[in-house]
């Protein structure tokens, strides 16, 4: 049987560090698990990272023992199924606003009679049927996609409460970049009405028992969501990459300057 790790992990109170892989490179996973990372989060939604790519990067994932998690490109059945049916420990769906959208998530990710995923039961999720019968797999709940809502928009922090103390919402991802964007602030993350939405979010998760997801970059945005209470924390692949690039650019050319001086 497929055990998530996901899942597992989040029955412990440690938090879990991952990073955004942004890139389709199985090989680049495969690293960020032999460094230590927890969990890598695959962007299909702003990427263009199809469910073929992101069935070698859930592989790799798996091959270091990392678990893996899925931003879909929307929150459609048909397309959160293919993304599902690759044996990612977990789906985020982008732009949840309201119930009817994380109902609608929960039920793409529940096999009847919870819900209207469509049975594969020869899927990888499924370990393609060669280690468990399909019955069981649809059984073990245990085994399913860990469900994340990302809360980006206004009117999902207006519906927070009902959409976190849903039943099958696992995880609360505080998405502060389109949140300022649909306030009318875009690039201005640190503004207190953005401030205001997530904190009161934080604590509605804390009342539900829901663990909290968020990015964070630096020192600042780290304490920050430390404090928050945030469990699953991520950088960006693109930061790490931009980041040193940057740096080694810096170093050489300043050493080169002032070499045989």
């Amino acid at each position: 049987m497929r055990i998530n790790r996901l899942r597992e992990r989040l029955k412990q109170p440690e938090p879990m560090f991952g990073v955004m892989a942004d890139i389709a490179s199985p090989r680049l996973v495969e690293l960020y698990g032999l460094l230590g990372f927890d969990w890598v989060m695959i962007d299909a939604e702003h990427d263009g990272l199809g469910v073929e790519s992101c069935y070698g990067m859930v592989m790799a994932a798996d091959a270091v023992g990392m678990a893996s998690i899925i931003r879909v490109p929307e929150n459609r059945p048909e397309v959160v199924l293919a993304y599902a049916d690759t044996g990612a420990s977990g789906i985020i769906a982008p732009h949840i606003r309201d119930l009817e959208d994380a109902e609608r998530l929960v039920s793409s990710l529940r096999f009847p009679p919870h819900g209207r995923r469509g049975v594969a039961g020869s899927s990888r999720a499924a370990n393609y049927g060669a280690t468990q019968t399909p019955k069981d797999y649809f059984h073990a709940v245990e085994t399913h996609p860990v469900i994340c809502v990302l809360m980006e928009d206004e009117e999902a922090y207006d519906n927070a409460e009902a959409i976190i103390g849903l039943d099958g919402i696992d995880v609360i991802c505080l998405g502060t970049g389109d949140l300022a964007s649909s306030l009318g602030h875009p690039g201005e993350k640190q503004i207190p009405q953005v401030t205001e939405c997530v904190t009161r979010a934080a604590e509605i998760a804390r009342r539900h028992g829901k663990p909290l997801n968020a990015a964070a970059g630096d020192a600042e945005s780290l304490s920050y969501v430390a404090d928050l209470g945030v469990r699953m924390v991520m950088a960006s692949n693109s930061g790490f990459v931009t980041g040193a690039a940057r740096g080694f650019l810096h170093l050489a050319r300043e050493t080169y300057a002032t070499a045989g001086r």
